[in-house]
């Protein structure tokens, strides 16, 4: 693993990890994640191409979100990662998925995938938990905006049959037993502007159509069914696109890198190297 850091265009930074050698893609993490959450699936995916992943503003070794933070503060940002590795393809997931189709409306990019992407096509991401999550984010109660964030999204989790207190507690101890649980403490800030400019920007399938190089877009089977339906909605749209669930996979799929996600990026980005 390579690390260096990439100066953005507004005087910020940010950090990024590098894996592999050959021609580049570069991963955009989701909300509320770090970059390491990803290395697992950079490492598998580094046999004949260079994985660059990237801590987006907001996260430890990268710069705070910027008072005027916008969808075109994070294509920016990618377009600076791009230049530094020498990347020319991108692989987005969850909210990283939206910012890498808006890049692919730009002719620097040669290849998209995207895994449970959520451009808020049609509203159909949940956001209707954004002011009770904020709450908890501006008193400092962690444990508690993660546990909204996760019930507020995922309707799987909302009708789980734990107990408020005991999903609180799991939660808890995910924040001090892992990686991405100790990162919380700095990401949850980032996510509430970045939740709000989805629930702000519901943006119709048809802006996509105008991105004409290849896409691949994937959604996990065992994923919220609102990631299906922004799948197909965007495949619909996208002229050279190609829309496919990968069987088994979860929304969190990504931080296993499970074999049959990690063949069809593989394949996908080989192609275009």
């Amino acid at each position: 693993m390579r690390q260096q850091t990439v100066e953005t265009a507004d005087g910020g930074h940010l950090r990024v990890f590098s894996f592999g050698d050959g021609p580049g893609v570069v991963l955009v993490c989701g909300t509320n994640t770090v970059a390491p959450t990803y290395f697992r699936t950079a490492r598998r995916l580094s046999k004949g191409l260079s994985v660059h992943v990237y801590d987006r503003r907001g996260r430890p070794g990268s710069s705070l979100q910027p008072e005027d933070y916008s969808l075109h503060t994070e294509v920016a940002d990618l377009g600076r990662v791009m230049e530094a590795t020498g990347s020319s393809m991108v692989f987005g997931h969850s909210y990283g998925g939206a910012v890498a189709l808006e890049a692919g409306l730009q002719p620097s990019v040669r290849r998209i995938a995207v895994y449970d992407a959520v451009p808020n096509i049609g509203g159909a991401v949940p956001t209707r938990f954004l002011p009770e999550f904020e709450s908890a984010v501006q008193r400092g109660d962690v444990h508690r905006a993660v546990s909204i964030l996760g019930k507020g999204i995922s309707a799987k989790l909302s009708n789980s049959p734990l107990p408020d207190p005991v999903f609180h507690a799991m939660v808890r101890i995910l924040a001090i037993s892992t990686r991405k649980g100790r990162a919380w403490k700095s990401t949850v800030h980032s996510a509430v502007n970045e939740l709000a400019l989805l629930d702000a920007h519901r943006p119709p399938a048809e802006r996509y159509a105008g991105i004409s190089v290849p896409v691949l877009v994937l959604y996990g089977s065992d994923s919220d069914v609102f990631y299906a339906v922004i799948a197909q909605a965007l495949s619909a749209q996208l002229l050279h696109g190609r829309c496919t669930a990968v069987a088994g996979a979860d929304h969190g799929a990504l931080d296993r890198a499970p074999g049959g996600l990690i063949s069809q990026l593989s394949d996908f980005l080989a192609d275009g190297s």
